[in-house]
């Protein structure tokens, strides 16, 4: 297929994070953009002021919500493709607002900062996808990827091609795997989705076009990082703001729809709604342990879930780092803190994990192969940072080679690598 011009781009539009790539022609070098200052990745985050109709995006967005500057902030939206939300929508200063429309404005303004470094417009992209975007609904899946499509088209792109993003990993590491084939995983533990896939890799393989007859299997799961952050939440946050507490005069557990709901990114903002809030009230007036349950009230009346959430995600990522962190709560109460352990985060984790690990075993047998046969797993997103993910990795293929390499813009590069082999035809 011949481009308009030779130029193109690939997209990893993320759950959590963002990154695309530039392919210009055959001759230059695949460049990653800087779509926030010096970064190469920007938050999947957006934030419309309520007195202004320009939207500003990412750690700007971040900054302006913890800022609590007046206004709507939302963050992994890419989790509605392909649900009932896409249909329903959402208020947004007053205004009911569609999510195409929503996730349009994010994708325009990465498309936006391309144009700008390459010093002219881009029509090809190939945009990244995760294997499922909604687990054993295979219309769902459909109907997320022709959103998603719609949506770029919107933006301006005049070709649109998909491609699964643990496949565009793949390409990133193959262009320097040497010429003897090798049988790779490439694990993608992104924000929304975790997606397996076995392939073969050699860097004689770079020129084909279909590489469909290299891959023996694949597999996803809509697990990734927001529900580490949601386990996280509910085991070592929400506890302090009245999960377990004993609610009316039987006794009986506090409701706990408040707290996975606060855990939630996704269902956050739904929260801040005046019958919600009345509701909440009545709830918390029936509590038993009113010092905990008025921490509750007091985030959801101040709106500081993204606030709370933003510290469940920065212990999550000091807990890879370190056997213990203790996050900052006094935007809560004064000298309010979260202890934490990283046990206390691996034991939230046994649930997806273990739908990981079965996840994983499928892939393998798929792909008609022993978890021994395989030499190299490719580690990308966020989420293979974890320990207990990289040592379930090494416990399943004990002789792989293990590449994290460049585990948050792996697959915006490969996208274009993708790309330039789509359009141009070049390797």
């Amino acid at each position: 297929m011949q481009a308009t011009n030779e130029i193109a781009c690939g997209i990893d539009f993320g759950t959590s994070n963002t990154t695309v790539a530039i392919a210009q022609g055959n001759n230059e070098q695949i460049v990653l953009v800087p779509v926030e200052e010096d970064h190469v990745t920007i938050p999947s985050t957006i934030f419309f002021p309520a007195e202004s109709s320009a939207a500003v995006f990412g750690r700007k967005a971040i900054n302006a919500h913890v800022a609590r500057e007046e206004g709507r902030f939302m963050r992994s939206f890419k989790r509605v493709l392909g649900t009932s939300l896409m249909k329903d929508g959402t208020h947004i200063s007053g205004r009911k607002t569609k999510f195409e429309n929503i996730i349009g404005h994010f994708i325009e303004d990465i498309k936006h900062k391309a144009e700008l470094l390459a010093g002219k417009e881009i029509n090809n992209v190939v945009a990244g996808r995760p294997v499922h975007f909604v687990d054993g609904n295979e219309q769902a899946d459909k109907e997320a990827e022709a959103q998603l499509g719609a949506i770029f088209s919107a933006a301006g792109f005049k070709h649109i091609r998909f491609q699964y993003e643990p496949i565009a990993a793949a390409f990133a590491h193959e262009l320097t795997i040497g010429d003897k084939e090798r049988l790779a995983v490439v694990m993608d533990i992104g924000g929304g989705t975790s997606d397996f896939t076995i392939m073969r890799l050699s860097e004689r393989y770079i020129k084909k076009h279909d590489r469909q007859q290299d891959i023996l299997s694949n597999a996803g799961i809509r697990v990734g990082g927001n529900d580490f952050d949601r386990a996280l939440s509910l085991k070592c946050f929400m506890p302090l703001l009245g999960l377990g507490s004993q609610w009316g005069s039987k006794g009986l557990g506090f409701p706990i729809t408040p707290f996975f709901d606060l855990s939630e990114l996704s269902k956050i903002q739904y929260m801040y709604t005046q019958k919600y809030k009345r509701d909440l009230k009545g709830l918390i007036g029936q509590s038993n342990d009113k010092r905990l349950t008025h921490r509750l009230l007091s985030i959801v009346e101040e709106e500081q879930g993204h606030m709370l959430m933003a510290s469940v995600e920065e212990s999550k990522i000091q807990l890879s780092l370190c056997q213990h962190t203790s996050a900052d709560l006094s935007f809560i109460e004064a000298d309010l803190q979260a202890q934490i352990e990283r046990t206390d985060f691996e034991q939230s984790l046994q649930g997806n994990i273990l739908s990981i690990q079965k996840t994983i075993k499928d892939c393998i047998m798929m792909a008609g192969i022993k978890s021994d046969d395989v030499a190299l797993v490719i580690l990308t997103g966020g989420g293979t940072a974890i320990p207990l993910i990289q040592q379930i990795t090494r416990g399943i293929f004990p002789y792989a080679e293990i590449s994290d390499t460049n585990r948050m813009s792996s697959v915006g590069f490969g996208l274009a690598c993708d790309a330039r082999r789509y359009y141009f035809g070049g390797d």
